[in-house]
């Protein structure tokens, strides 16, 4: 593996052997990159994984791929990528095709005993699958971007999420989210109720400038069924949902909405959106053809260039 690893001359990541090295040469403030794309499926770890260490300050992917990682473990705990330093954690370019986490708890990123750390992504794209096999949530633990003592914040990146699940699974827990795309393909088995959050898509979430596009279904026997797409701790602004909902009576945003926001009722078929609240008076539903006409848009207060264009 060339390089030093500081920020004039990182580390050079050409291998999965390179990759894994990192747990050895590997420490805080130390660079890495990217200089391949990083196939899983060529090496011993498509049908043994060990747990990817992010043993580094920075990691720049460099426009490059990780792809096939699968961890499966019915019953149990799985991760793609274990964080072994503490602080703030810069990963950035990078994109990873075809990670598939199947089990009871499900964390892509994961800490080390004793770690704590931040971890944000900028100019990334992940495509996830998940399988969600248990029938609780365990506090702390329940997001499938990170595990207990992480947060992870997303600017300008796409995270792509596939999954069946038990229970509704939360993808955000705390952090913040800015120009970033989620796109949503989610099958529950799980009929929710109004009062609880445990398993919304985003908790305690400061986001603007993104949007939530897919599809969401309750395969659960009856008609009423709840989704929570943000708890009472997310405070959102110009954003928006493109969700088709499919077998779901209500779909809550119960946050704080601090400038115009909309959703895209055409898609609800019959849910309604309902946050409990004087919140919603920010939130807009509207039509496809409203969602898609940007002096509409501008007229009830959205940004529809971005409150970021300038940065």
């Amino acid at each position: 593996m060339n390089g030093t690893g500081t920020k004039t001359d990182p580390y050079i990541i050409q291998t999965a052997e390179d990759l894994y090295m990192m747990e050895e040469v590997g420490g805080s403030g130390v660079c890495c990159r990217l200089g391949a794309d990083i196939e899983l499926n060529d090496t011993a770890y498509a049908e043994h994984f060990s747990l990817i260490p992010v043993n580094c300050s920075t990691f720049d992917g460099n426009g490059h791929k990780i792809r096939n990682i699968y961890n499966s473990e019915i019953g149990g705990r799985v991760s793609a990528f274990k964080v072994m330093v503490g602080g703030t954690i810069d990963i950035s370019g990078l994109m990873l095709e075809n990670a598939v986490l199947q089990g009871n708890i499900i964390n892509l990123f994961t800490a080390a005993s004793g770690i704590t750390a931040e971890v944000k992504l900028y100019d990334c794209a992940f495509i996830l699958k998940v399988g969600h096999y248990c029938s609780s949530v365990v506090t702390g633990e329940n997001c499938i971007l990170h595990g207990a003592r992480l947060t992870i914040s997303s600017e300008l990146s796409v995270i792509a999420l596939s999954g069946i699940y038990n229970k509704n699974y939360t993808l955000f827990n705390g952090g913040t989210i800015k120009r970033t795309q989620i796109l949503l393909d989610l099958l529950t088995h799980d009929a929710g109720t109004p009062s609880v959050y445990e398993g919304s898509l985003m908790r305690g979430v400061s986001g603007n400038d993104f949007w939530v596009s897919g599809s969401v279904t309750c395969d659960a026997s009856g008609t009423d069924h709840v989704y929570h797409m943000a708890d009472s701790f997310c405070t959102l602004s110009n954003c928006y949902q493109a969700v088709a909902i499919n077998n779901i009576s209500s779909v809550y945003w119960n946050c704080d909405f601090i400038s115009t926001c909309f959703y895209d009722n055409d898609l609800m078929a019959g849910a309604v959106y309902d946050s409990r609240s004087d919140k919603s008076r920010l939130f807009y539903g509207l039509t496809t053809a409203q969602c898609k006409d940007p002096e509409y848009l501008t007229s009830i207060g959205f940004v529809c260039g971005g409150e970021n264009d300038g940065v």
